[in-house]
């Protein structure tokens, strides 16, 4: 089994394609096929404003964004990632989301992903969100497409 790697806010912010202000992902740590990461929803979020004035809730699509960057991340930091090109990674689908709780601000998003499989160029993964213990979102299946680096010769 590889050595887990730990990566913090800066890592991530070097190893994604998006960038600030739509990071979703504070902490990373990647064992293998899994990947568990850590978002603290701020409420100065650049939806924040219109996603409701007087209420403001984290959305679901970022939820799942969240997990996407999460998932995006380790491709990127496993040891077979290195080759692919940021440039190409695009989200595909997502398979039976449920969202079991509201996610506002204060609130830690703990995230889990697991690579389900490779078949280039796509990779599958599954993942989860808790808050406090309690399952916020859960996404059966979501896939990504990426292209290889071309080598040059």
């Amino acid at each position: 089994m590889a050595d887990p790697l730990h990566l913090d806010r800066s890592s991530i912010i070097r190893s994604l394609p998006q960038g600030e202000p739509f990071v979703f992902v504070d902490s990373a740590h990647i064992v293998g096929t899994r990947a568990s990461g850590t978002y603290q929803i701020t409420g100065e979020e650049c939806f924040s404003l219109g996603h409701f004035p007087s209420r403001p809730i984290f959305p679901a699509s970022i939820l799942v964004e969240a997990l996407g960057q999460l998932a995006i991340v380790h491709m990127l930091c496993s040891p077979q990632g290195h080759a692919i090109d940021t440039g190409s990674i695009y989200f595909i689908k997502s398979e039976e989301v449920r969202c079991s709780r509201k996610c506002v601000p204060g609130d830690r998003l703990d995230m889990e992903v697991q690579q389900v499989r490779i078949r280039e160029p796509l990779i599958v993964f599954s993942g989860s969100i808790k808050v406090s213990g309690e399952t916020a979102l859960k996404v059966s299946s979501f896939t990504l497409s990426f292209m290889n680096k071309t080598v040059e010769s």
